[in-house]
């Protein structure tokens, strides 16, 4: 059944996941192992940032778990991306048999699950040190050849499966199994998102702007207030659309729950080149439920993910 699913699912994903890949590259970080599997990775890896992995992205790899049915859950993802001068679309069935046998010598056996058109979806799993298990999928295009995969674990043994040299570490940062007291450990400024390095410029006015980017910002505060702003813009032929929104309002922690209370939610949207078609409104202040995680990148940097229906975002601590 899970192999039917799955190539259900692949087939859906496949043509969308090909147009998408060249945009996948665009907001990196240099990467030389893996922080899902630990696994070296071979020359030239980028990592796509976390609050810049296109939604189609985190919706395939939701796609792939929910394949498995109700017996797995989603935990830590990461995007990968071999592109630039130096890539070169028929090495990257090379690229991938590097990758496999950097996977075997961490102790990850590989397994191709399914293929369709350019999508092939794959699991690694290994038993020791303790027992893991991955599922994602790599496409490779005339760009870029781009790896995307998530750890999975069993429903209700929680989104991290840390042996005991790990527990210390894991418990200082926050609040996985309710070792800590989340509302304390969020206090604090949390962000994502970034700006594309390409600048466009508006017809209209003769300005310049970035062409694409996003920013996300939460602030908790110890008395149980949050503030958020999110600002979104997309810039094409010289105009410039920005969607913004700021919400504040109360949040509460239950476990490795957190429920936002909203008092304000304020929306604006504008667009460059129509000045007179600006739209503002203040939105309804219904309550939002996310499952609460943290997890830590190679580089030790802190981030907090938020899960509903939606997907997951993550933000990393403000330094």
């Amino acid at each position: 059944m899970f192999e039917k699913t799955l190539r259900a699912s692949i087939a859906l994903l496949s043509s969308v996941l090909f147009l998408a890949a060249p945009a996948w590259a665009q907001d990196t970080e240099a990467a030389a192992s893996s922080s899902v599997t630990e696994a070296r990775l071979p020359a030239g890896a980028e990592r796509v940032r976390v609050g810049s992995v296109p939604a189609e992205v985190n919706s395939a790899l939701k796609k792939i778990v929910e394949a498995g049915g109700s017996k797995i859950v989603q935990g830590d993802s990461e995007v990968l991306a071999w592109s630039g001068a130096g890539y070169r679309r028929e090495n990257a069935a090379d690229l991938m048999r590097q990758l496999q046998g950097s996977l075997r010598a961490k102790g990850w056996a590989y397994e191709e699950a399914g293929r369709e058109g350019e999508v092939t979806v794959f699991s690694v799993a290994r038993e020791a040190p303790t027992r893991r298990a991955v599922l994602g999928f790599y496409v490779p295009t005339d760009e870029a050849l781009l790896v995307a995969w998530t750890e999975v674990h069993a429903a209700g043994e929680g989104q991290i499966n840390a042996d005991a040299a790990q527990a210390p570490r894991a418990a200082a940062r926050g609040p996985e199994r309710g070792a800590v007291n989340a509302a304390s450990w969020l206090v604090g400024t949390w962000g994502t998102g970034g700006m594309s390095m390409m600048a466009d410029r508006n017809t209209v006015t003769g300005a310049t702007t970035p062409s694409n980017g996003s920013t996300f910002k939460y602030v908790f505060t110890a008395d149980g207030r949050f503030e958020f702003v999110g600002l979104l813009q997309s810039t094409m032929y010289g105009c410039t659309t920005t969607l913004f929104n700021d919400k504040k309002g109360r949040f509460e922690t239950d476990g490795s729950t957190l429920t936002l209370i909203p008092s304000r939610n304020f929306w604006r949207q504008q667009n460059g080149c129509a000045p007179n078609s600006t739209k503002e409104r203040e939105y309804t202040l219904e309550r939002e439920t996310f499952r609460l995680r943290t997890k830590t990148d190679e580089y030790g940097k802190q981030f907090v993910c938020l899960t509903n229906d939606k997907g997951e975002t993550c933000y990393r601590r403000a330094e």
